[in-house]
């Protein structure tokens, strides 16, 4: 089930839901009025003040709308109903504490000797404005250490700094890997000459074709098949370049697989 999808939408109070017959979701709240039609495969159901959203099959189309149809909707929700303003009621056993200096940011200490209490307050008002992925701009503990994205003109001027580095020939070529958020791509490339000499992608249809596949999965048969037809063009050794994405899950996936198929890097 998709991560996102699978997520109840927590449906605040002066906000209306409707689910009509024909799947359209109408929100309201004070701040106006959104409606969304939803794709018939798509189910959404309103019970106990959340909004919950299924999928009938795990079909690639019903996955891939699973967690989009999930975040339009709490958007339309955020966007009724949010205002700047939040109101917390801090417990009385906890004192807290606001400390801002120029040009830093501001420190909220809390204390109190039930460390468990203290706990739950600092995590419901981190919750408030969790740390964005690629900035790390939020509400965050002192000391918390972020594991950002890579934004795209960041992932490019990796990229290109990589490929000073790394290059390949007809003889060692190199295993260049693209991810995208639904497909993973290889290629082996003879750098000197300016060839492709071989390429696989998760859109190959001994692979597409198959249903309820992961995409970890997607990618150890890419794998597989990329190493499969390296050796039948008489390679063997090859440079890895993953394109500066993390050595793990899809693009470790691929590797292992590569390399169980005949490949040496």
């Amino acid at each position: 089930m998709s991560r996102v999808g699978k997520v109840p939408i927590e449906v605040p109070k002066g906000v209306k839901v409707e689910i009509t017959k024909d799947n359209i979701v109408l929100v309201k709240g004070k701040f106006g009025e959104l409606q969304e039609q939803i794709d018939k495969d798509i189910k959404v159901r309103f019970e106990n003040d959340k909004i919950f959203v299924s999928r009938t099959s795990d079909s690639k189309k019903q996955l891939s709308y699973h967690g989009l149809y999930r975040a339009l909707i709490k958007n339309m929700v955020v966007g009724v109903w949010f205002s700047h303003n939040i109101f917390f009621e801090i417990p009385k056993e906890v004192k807290i504490e606001t400390k801002t200096e120029r040009r830093s940011n501001s420190i909220i200490t809390l204390t109190s000797p039930d460390k468990q209490l203290i706990g739950q307050v600092a995590a419901k008002i981190r919750s408030f404005r969790k740390p964005e992925p690629y900035k790390g701009k939020g509400v965050k503990f002192v000391g918390e250490e972020l594991r950002k994205k890579v934004g795209k003109l960041a992932a490019s001027r990796i990229r290109n700094r990589i490929r000073k580095i790394i290059s390949g020939t007809d003889t060692k070529p190199r295993l260049s890997v693209f991810r995208s958020n639904k497909q993973i791509y290889v290629q082996l490339i003879d750098d000197v000459n300016g060839k492709t000499l071989a390429s696989e992608s998760s859109l190959n249809k001994i692979i597409a074709e198959k249903e309820n596949i992961t995409k970890t999965k997607q990618a150890e048969l890419v794998g597989n098949l990329i190493g499969e037809k390296a050796v039948q063009i008489g390679i063997s050794d090859v440079v890895f370049d993953r394109g500066g994405y993390l050595y793990h899950g899809r693009v470790k996936s691929l590797a292992d697989s590569a390399r169980k198929a005949g490949l040496k890097f």
